[in-house]
């Protein structure tokens, strides 16, 4: 009998209730499988609410692409060596007998996989509009699928099974197809089966509509507007599949499914208005003509546009120049090989050149890399720190619920070439425990713990500020690897010069696995090149109308040092700008606006290296550029309330401004992707409006919050060493 290991991937607190059902449902099978494991795509929170409620299961995070992709891989490679993996979604109850009827099948040698059949619970009802034919919009068993037991060509992803010689032989879900958070895509499970039978032409996989399982359809999932999203995703999730294996005979059980299913829904409907009078007949008609236009515009809208191009991921290196130059090897787990390579060129902690070669593999040759580094004209120039006396050097590291990603980060922090004298972590407004229980296990008496119970991350950064007592500050995310030059390279300008109140440094990515990581990387402009730079408003002022009003030009919040004095001095952080506020950030910009208006000296530092981890999901790029330029908005509108007379001169400034962001000469429209969405574009300026309001907005309440102190001098934060 074959071992099997049952994997449930979620991502919603929405949805936990559900999710005990699913594990509930999987413990109590006839057929007890021999490992149940739960993956937590990137929700700590749950992650660790999860794991206190069932000790009985392995719950583990999402160690792949953001995604189900990449959470069915993670769960794949932890139910090791179990001979069947069968996937349950979050929000689905699996009947007693389920497993049993799958396990049954694996019998035959030549069955690769068997899926089951998934009856839908409507929360609300199920509309009178909604047709049979379209129920895989919610995930469920649809009229066209056999009534039997019969061969397939793939099942539904809520109710599935494969041996995992499947997985060994063809790699797991290809990581950026498939749903990841909120959005409607799919397919992931359709284009590893379909190369499945390419490397098993010989294969079988089943459907036994008798191994049964219940799925949840929430209310806002039967309405129209998610019919049409959901039909539109899957148009463009047809389009990855064609691109990635082709059309032929895969694509064989939707020519049957437009030519025959959806005609014989019509005539159904149309015959039931006829014979019955049946109002709904004719909608459900309605409802099939036009699910079919939307998922064939969602498809050509795909296969036509420019973002339409199969993506490939880079791989991230970085090589020292007085060492031999590696091989890069270009494979990876899922079998979707590297397109290329983004190497960072070094000379011991000194930046000299950024090297992106795009590479068809298997291996990156040392000599094709030396042709790429010997074509840049000119290297960045090695600059030797003086060495002064040194001074005390404090860290302060804000999060939220990201637990993980900050021992990450912890880590690196703690195998610096020179080790911080102190570290303040500020817990942001956290819906767990989850970082406090982290620092207390892990780096009792090496940390500040502070919790900062009201969101936003400039309130986080002034609290961290309140208990440093160096008068050097290094301030960072909890998603980022520090280079170990970093504490050193940061702290050392000021050291130097005593004029110089703030540092920035050089924000790499850590991964480019996705094209969503490419286009925040391509947008963002975290790196601000290689040349060491200075700004105030003396000898080092730039000819520009824009300065110092440009404040992203000098660096990014996730990279940034101060000196405390000077950061006291100009008031510090702004607690109505940041992540977590309604002004959506900004924060950084107007701290380093500050700085430079104050009469202290900004310096840019490319020796002071992060590696920072971009967002993986291209659902969520919408609002990120949105939140990009509100906080941009919120930060000009913070210095025009600060001084009105900042107003004239942003005004006049104001013809530069929009050829900064849009000319036809605009570097930062220059530095896009040809596959960058436009509505990303408009999203952001859209974004900088509604800054405006955002930021008044968000100045009330943080008045009302710090009655009847404010800024530096607000209530203090609970602390805690650890």
């Amino acid at each position: 009998m074959s071992s099997i290991a049952v994997v449930i991937c979620a991502y919603s607190d929405e949805r936990r209730q559900q999710l005990g059902d699913a594990i509930g449902s999987v413990l109590n099978q006839t057929r007890r499988p021999e490992r149940v494991v739960v993956v937590i795509d990137h929700n700590e929170g749950l992650l660790h609410a999860i794991r206190a409620s069932f000790p009985e299961v392995e719950v583990l995070a999402n160690a792949g692409a953001q995604g189900l992709s990449g959470a069915r891989n993670t769960g794949v490679r932890a139910s090791a060596p179990m001979d069947v993996v069968a996937f349950l979604d979050d929000d689905a109850v699996a009947e007693p007998d389920w497993l049993e009827r799958l396990a049954s099948h694996y019998a035959g040698s030549a069955i690769i996989g068997v899926g089951g059949g998934v009856l839908p619970l409507w929360q609300s009802g199920r509309p009178s509009w909604f047709p049979e034919e379209f129920q895989w919009v919610v995930g469920c068993s649809y009229r066209g699928l056999p009534e039997g037991l019969r061969p397939v060509r793939n099942p539904i992803g809520c109710n599935m099974s494969f041996r995992r010689s499947v997985f060994e032989a063809v790699g797991g879900f290809r990581e950026g197809m498939g749903r990841s958070g909120q959005d409607a895509a799919g397919c992931e499970e359709t284009e590893l089966c379909i190369r499945a039978h390419q490397h098993y032409p010989n294969s079988v996989i089943l459907y036994d509509p008798h191994a049964m399982v219940h799925h949840h359809v929430t209310a806002e999932r039967s309405r129209w507007a998610y019919f049409r999203r959901r039909c539109l995703a899957e148009g463009r999730s047809k389009s990855a599949v064609v691109k990635a294996v082709g059309a032929g005979e895969n694509l064989g059980a939707e020519r049957s499914y437009v030519t025959r299913t959806l005609p014989a829904g019509v005539v159904r409907g149309l015959l039931a208005v006829a014979t019955r009078l049946d109002a709904g007949g004719l909608m459900r008609a309605g409802a099939i003509i036009a699910g079919l236009a939307f998922t064939m515009a969602g498809y050509l809208m795909a296969k036509y546009s420019r973002t339409a191009s199969t993506f490939r991921p880079i791989k991230i290196v970085s090589i020292d120049q007085a060492k031999p130059l590696p091989a890069i090897d270009l494979s990876r787990p899922d079998g979707v090989a590297y397109g290329g390579v983004f190497c960072l060129v070094r000379s011991g902690s000194q930046p000299r050149a950024i090297v992106e070669l795009e590479h068809e593999g298997p291996v990156v040759e040392p000599a094709d890399l030396l042709a790429k580094i010997g074509s840049i004209t000119s290297l960045a120039p090695i600059t030797a720190y003086r060495t002064p006396p040194k001074e005390r050097v404090a860290v302060v590291i804000a999060t939220r619920d990201r637990a993980e990603s900050l021992d990450r980060c912890l880590t690196s922090l703690f195998d610096q070439t020179r080790a911080p004298d102190e570290v303040v972590v500020v817990d942001n407004a956290p819906a767990s425990t989850a970082t406090a229980d982290l620092l207390s296990a892990r780096y009792r008496g090496r940390v500040h713990y502070v919790l900062e119970p009201t969101p936003g991350l400039g309130r986080a950064h002034n609290s961290g500020l309140r208990y440093v007592s160096s008068d050097i500050v290094l301030f960072t995310d909890d998603d980022v690897v520090l280079d170990r030059h970093w504490v050193e390279a940061m702290a050392a300008p000021m050291e130097e010069d005593g004029t110089v109140g703030c540092v920035t440094g050089l924000i790499l990515p850590a991964e480019l696995e996705t094209r969503a990581q490419v286009w925040t990387e391509r947008h963002g402009g975290f790196g601000k090149g290689l040349q060491r730079r200075a700004y105030d408003l003396k000898a080092n002022r730039p000819k520009s109308v824009l300065f110092p009003f440009t404040a992203g030009q000098f660096g990014s919040g996730a990279n940034m040092a101060f000196r405390a004095s000077a950061l006291r001095r100009v008031g510090g952080f702004d607690s109505a700008l940041g992540a977590g506020t309604l002004a959506r950030g900004g924060d950084d910009l107007a701290a380093f606006f500050a700085i430079v208006n104050g009469g202290f000296q900004l310096v840019y530092q490319p020796q002071g290296i992060i590696w920072h981890y971009h967002r993986r999901g291209e659902e969520g790029m919408r609002r990120q550029a949105y939140c990009y330029g509100m906080g941009l908005g919120a930060y000009l509108t913070k210095i025009v309330v600060d001084d009105p007379r900042r107003a004239l001169r942003l005004a006049a400034a104001f013809p530069a401004g929009i050829l900064h962001m849009a000319g036809p000469t605009s570097e930062k429209t220059a530095r896009l992707p040809s596959d960058y969405p436009r509505r990303l574009i408009w999203m952001e300026r859209l974004g900088i409006l509604a800054g405006v309001p955002g930021y008044l907005r968000s100045l009330a309440k943080r008045r009302r919050d710090d009655r009847p102190h404010g800024g530096l001098t607000a209530r203090r934060p609970a602390e805690r060493e650890v």
